[in-house]
C-alpha cells in the first residue's frame, strides 16, 4: 500500500508530505517506524495511512541530522530519549573518535598509495601464492533488498559499501568483514536461511547495543560448552549470524577432554561429557 498521501490539516501530516518537510525520505521513515526510533502518531483506520504531527518534526530533523553524520542508531536513540548534557557530549566525544580512526586509516591508505606513485617500479620480495585464499565474502539471497539493507545497517551497524544501479546486489562491510546481498528472483519457495560464526571483541556489550537498535536477537549471550561466549542475531529472511569469542573456559574444555585448545573448534559433535554415547 502506497502511503504517501497529503492532508492539508494544520499540523498534520502524511508520510510523503512529512518527509519533505523534516529531510527524511519515506524509506527512511518506514525504516525508523520499524525500528521504533520514530513512530507515526497515528494510522488512518481505512486506509492505514501514517500520520506525524508538528510536535514530531523537532526528533525527525535531530535523526535526519544525526544520521547525516553517520551516528549510529543506539546512540541517536539514547539522545532522543533524553541524556544529560555530560552523557550527550560524550556520545558526540565517542562519534568523533570513531571518526577519526576511520580518517586514520584513510590517511594511511593514501600515504601508501603516494608511496607507490613515487616508485620507479614494484619489486616483490617473494613469489605469490595464487593458490591462497585472500578474502571470503558469505553471499546471501533476500526477499525483500530494501528492508535487508535498512536492516544490516540500523540495527546491525554495518555500513554499505556498494550496490548495483538495478538495486539486486549490495555489499556491506564491518572492519575487515564483507558481505553480498543478492536479490533472490521469485520462486514457490524463499531462500533457505545460512548462518556464519563472527568473531567480535566484546560479544556482551554488542548484543546489548544490537538489542536497543532493535536488531533480532535469536539466542542471548552465554558462555557455551565449546568455550566461547556468544549470542546469535537473525536477520528478515532468517539467516543466522553467531558473535562471540574465546574466553578462559576454554582451556578448561581442552584438559577435560585430554585435548589442546587449538584442536577444538566450534561445537565439534564429539564434544559430549564422558561416559555418554
Amino acid at each position: 500500500m502506497d502511503d504517501d498521501h497529503t492532508d492539508d490539516r494544520s499540523g498534520r501530516w502524511q508520510i510523503g508530505q512529512f518527509a519533505e518537510l523534516v529531510g527524511l525520505s519515506i524509506p527512511q521513515l518506514r525504516r525508523y517506524d520499524r525500528l521504533r526510533l520514530l513512530e507515526p502518531d497515528g494510522r488512518e483506520a481505512q486506509s492505514g495511512y501514517r500520520y506525524y504531527t508538528r510536535g514530531q518534526t523537532g526528533a525527525a530533523r535531530a535523526i535526519a541530522l544525526l544520521r547525516s553524520l553517520d551516528m549510529p542508531i543506539a546512540d541517536i536513540r539514547r539522545i532522543l530519549a533524553g541524556t544529560s548534557d555530560t552523557e550527550r557530549r560524550q556520545l558526540f566525544r565517542d562519534h568523533r573518535a570513531r571518526l577519526e580512526a576511520r580518517l586514520d586509516e584513510v590517511r594511511r591508505l593514501l600515504e601508501a598509495v603516494d608511496a607507490l606513485t613515487q616508485e620507479d617500479h614494484m619489486t616483490v620480495d617473494a613469489p605469490t601464492d595464487l593458490t591462497t585464499w585472500l578474502h571470503l565474502m558469505p553471499k546471501l539471497p533476500v526477499t525483500d533488498m530494501d528492508r535487508s539493507v535498512a536492516y544490516y545497517q540500523e540495527a546491525l551497524g554495518l555500513h554499505l559499501a556498494w550496490r548495483t544501479a538495478d538495486g539486486n546486489l549490495a555489499a556491506l562491510a564491518s572492519g575487515e568483514i564483507e558481505m553480498l546481498l543478492l536479490a533472490a528472483w521469485a520462486s514457490d519457495s524463499p531462500p533457505p536461511p545460512q548462518s556464519a560464526y563472527v568473531y567480535v571483541e566484546d560479544p556482551d556489550a554488542l548484543c546489548a547495543e544490537y538489542q536497543q537498535a532493535g536488531a533480532d536477537i535469536a539466542d542471548p549471550v552465554a558462555s557455551r560448552p565449546y568455550g566461547m561466549r556468544d549470542f546469535v542475531v537473525r536477520d528478515p529472511d532468517g539467516h543466522r549470524f553467531t558473535l562471540g569469542r574465546g574466553e578462559q573456559r576454554l582451556r578448561e574444555v581442552a584438559d577435560q577432554y585430554g585435548l589442546t585448545p587449538e584442536t577444538i573448534s566450534v561445537n565439534p559433535p564429539w564434544l559430549q561429557p564422558r561416559g555418554r554415547s
